[in-house]
C-alpha cells in the first residue's frame, strides 16, 4: 500500500513540476484563418523574405491596401501578423493581444527592440515562438495564438489555423 502511495505522490509531483512550463495559447476566441499566396510572385510582393520583415493582414480594414482578399480569405480574430524570425523561419500569429482578448487591441512589431508589443497592457512577445517576454502576459504565461504556415513546392504559401 505504501508503494502505491509513493508512486501516486511521485506522479503528482512530476505533473506539478511539468506544469511550470505550461502556457495558454487559446486565450482569444476561435476565428477562421485562411490567407493564400497563390504563387512565388504573390509571395515576393506580400510575404516576408528575411529578418526582420513583417506584414499585417486585416481583412476587415483591407490591410494591406493593395492585397486582394477573396471570398474564402479570413484573418483570424484580430488580424494576422506575418513575420520572419532571426533564423529565417516564417511565423504567423493572431494580432489580438491574449491579455486584452479584443479584436481591436492588437500587437504591433517594435522595430527598435525587435519584439511584438501590446501598447494597451505593455506585454511583449518573442517573434520566434510567440512566448511572452514581459508584462501581464509573462506573469500569466499567455502566448500569442500561432497559425500554421505551409509552403507549396510551386512557390505558393498558405496560412491557416
Amino acid at each position: 500500500m505504501n508503494v502505491i502511495k509513493s508512486v501516486c505522490v511521485a506522479v503528482l509531483l512530476m505533473l506539478l513540476l511539468a506544469s511550470c512550463e505550461y502556457g495558454e495559447y487559446d486565450r482569444i476566441p476561435p476565428a477562421a484563418v485562411r490567407l493564400e499566396f497563390g504563387n512565388a510572385a504573390m509571395w515576393s510582393m506580400y510575404g516576408v523574405a528575411a529578418y526582420p520583415d513583417h506584414k499585417e493582414f486585416i481583412k476587415a480594414e483591407n490591410k494591406p491596401r493593395d492585397f486582394t482578399y477573396v471570398a474564402n480569405s479570413y484573418t483570424g480574430y484580430g488580424g494576422v501578423m506575418l513575420l520572419c524570425d532571426p533564423v529565417g523561419i516564417v511565423h504567423a500569429y493572431d494580432m489580438s493581444c491574449p491579455v486584452e482578448r479584443s479584436s481591436v487591441i492588437r500587437i504591433e512589431y517594435d522595430d527598435e527592440s525587435l519584439v511584438l508589443r501590446c501598447d494597451e497592457c505593455g506585454s511583449t512577445y518573442d517573434t520566434s515562438t510567440g512566448s511572452p517576454l514581459s508584462g501581464v502576459a509573462a506573469e500569466e504565461r499567455y502566448f500569442l495564438q500561432p497559425y500554421a504556415v505551409y509552403f507549396s513546392p510551386m512557390g505558393g504559401v498558405l496560412i491557416t489555423r
